[in-house]
């Protein structure tokens, strides 16, 4: 532990630019993922950099863990920060199911007599 206060800002720094680079990277022009992904990893991995401070835990928006509080709960409680923080690097957006107005019309339409008789020939 002493080890991590010593080089905190460092991690600090680290963490931040990781988390700017994956969100860059992977989701420039899908806002709406970028700020998910960017929002879920500042608020887990800050907890973590409260941990290693030695201050008040706020886990996200939510939980809160004090500086006293027993020190099994805070180490559970940065582990699972932590873990959450590195899950977000592995989250992909939901590919769009494509819209009917991109199909063609061959798309639409019905089998000829030919192709459904074709059809049971090869059963």
């Amino acid at each position: 532990m002493k080890f991590l206060r010593r080089y905190q800002l460092l991690l600090l720094l680290l963490m931040s630019t990781a988390s700017l680079i994956n969100a860059f990277a992977r989701f420039a022009g899908d806002w709406k993922s970028f700020w998910t992904v960017l929002i879920l990893q500042v608020f887990f991995g800050q907890a973590v950099f409260a941990y290693i401070r030695g201050s008040t835990i706020h886990v996200a928006p939510g939980g809160r863990l004090s500086k006293d509080a027993d020190p099994l709960g805070r180490a559970g409680v940065a582990t699972l920060s932590l873990a959450i923080y590195f899950l977000a690097f592995c989250y992909e957006t939901p590919k769009p199911e494509p819209s009917i107005y991109e199909k063609r019309v061959s798309d639409w339409t019905m089998p000829t007599r030919e192709e459904i008789g074709r059809s049971s020939d090869q059963k």
